[in-house]
């Protein structure tokens, strides 16, 4: 479904105008605000963007109006790295890791994605598509418009295709876009395979059987010490690519894996983590299409000893994006608080943690041709903030400011929801 919208007077309307590239450097923080701006969607794609006199100087027509007075208008938001079908619980190791447990420790104990991998294998389908339903409404509540969702708690053929089709099963219960990404070598197995025979399998048999199937948009593979090296890495990159399958890169999230740098030479989508890729490997990379998608909120409750370097890599002139990372481990659902932890995290400004959950998370999906940016001949995708400047998405700290959320023209989230929706948008006259 697509409809006809025009908003009208946003007290702040960001664009983050696309020219072909995602934001790196300098252009990372800039929003291209139009004060009391105006923007108009036509059969869910977005039609012409200005100033609101302009705006309703030449468009007349009796689409709906949507009056906008000191609210902020977006790009609708793109979460673009979540784990959310899994079963199982593992609130445990948290508390282990504050009573200073470490990561081999919780294995030691039963707990790790090992365990989530066994618990999601013995889940009837049911109750694996209702856990993802139910996350999906909660991301939605942050004013996602689009959101990127891997496999991986397979590990497996079997397995990984059956995540797959319930994933895309799901997807038909949210009004929220749905990018299906899949997840094979996640994990070195833990059953007495071999790393080297496990990533054979996702090679010749995984990988086109996923391709057969028809569902994933791409392939997401981890390049991290103690589960794949990067020349592992590089061999499934290397496959992906010629199976013409886009790839996306788990790197770095526990040590220095080279991860950064075989991602951005295989030609990625994203690498995503980079918790410790050393400075110097940014350094030497240098400026890269590859986006750099960085995690705050899973940095902090992994309790690691140090973070990405979220600065230097805007330095380097790389993009960089910012996700939850919704996962079995901890389930962060509020891409805006994840803007705010951004900013205080790694020092981003509130408006290089925008473009990081807009424009940037798009191209980290490759989806940058059709939203991420309030562009014409985008999708009317529009997520729209109870606050009169962006900058106070980095300052309002949890606080619901998400007050609608607009796919393709069509309303799919509404902070006020005593009132109905057709009631919101009315007639300025």
């Amino acid at each position: 479904m697509s409809g006809n919208l025009t908003i009208v007077h946003a007290t702040s309307l960001a664009c983050i105008t696309d020219d072909n590239n995602p934001r790196a450097g300098r252009t990372q923080g800039e929003l291209n605000i139009i004060p009391d701006g105006a923007v108009v969607i036509r059969d869910g794609i977005i039609a012409a963007v200005g100033p609101t006199d302009d705006i309703l100087a030449q468009y007349g027509d009796d689409a709906p109006l949507l009056d906008a007075r000191g609210k902020t208008v977006l790009p609708g938001l793109v979460e673009c790295h979540s784990h959310p079908i899994f079963a199982g619980n593992r609130h445990w190791e948290y508390v282990r890791r504050i009573e200073g447990a470490s990561g081999k420790d919780i294995r030691t104990e039963g707990g790790g994605i090992w365990s989530t991998i066994v618990n999601t294998r013995k889940a009837d389908d049911e109750v694996l598509v209702r856990n993802t339903v139910r996350a999906f409404r909660q991301i939605a509540a942050g004013g996602v418009t689009t959101v990127e969702v891997k496999s991986g708690y397979g590990l497996d053929t079997e397995g990984e295709l059956r995540l797959l089709r319930l994933l895309k099963q799901a997807a038909g219960q949210t009004p929220m876009d749905v990018v299906i990404t899949f997840l094979g070598a996640h994990i070195a197995p833990q059953d007495g395979r071999s790393t080297d025979a496990f990533v054979q399998a996702v090679r010749d048999e995984m990988l086109p059987a996923v391709l057969a199937q028809g569902i994933a948009e791409s392939q997401d593979l981890s390049c991290e010490n103690g589960d794949f090296s990067a020349a592992q890495a590089k061999e499934l990159i290397e496959c992906s690519a010629a199976l013409g399958l886009p790839v996306r890169v788990h790197a770095d999230a526990s040590s220095d894996s080279r991860g950064w740098r075989t991602a951005v030479e295989g030609g990625a989508l994203s690498a995503d983590h980079l918790t410790y890729t050393p400075d110097s490997e940014i350094d030497s990379v240098g400026a890269a299409r590859t986006v750099a998608v960085l995690l705050p909120v899973a940095e902090q409750f992994y309790l690691d000893d140090r973070k990405a370097n979220g600065r230097l890599f805007i330095e380097n002139n790389v993009p960089v994006a910012v996700a939850t990372d919704y996962c079995s481990s901890f389930q962060a659902t509020s891409l805006p608080l994840t803007i705010a932890e951004a900013c205080s995290w790694f020092r981003f400004t509130p408006a290089q943690a925008i473009v990081g959950a807009t424009l940037n998370a798009a191209y980290a999906l490759g989806k940058n041709h059709d939203r991420g940016s309030l562009d014409v001949g985008k999708r009317g995708d529009i997520t729209i903030f109870d606050c009169e400047h962006p900058n106070q998405l980095g300052t309002a700290i949890g606080a619901p400011l998400v007050d609608m959320a607009i796919s393709r023209g069509m309303v799919i989230w509404d902070a006020n929801k005593s009132v109905q929706k057709s009631q919101r948008i009315q007639r300025v006259r």
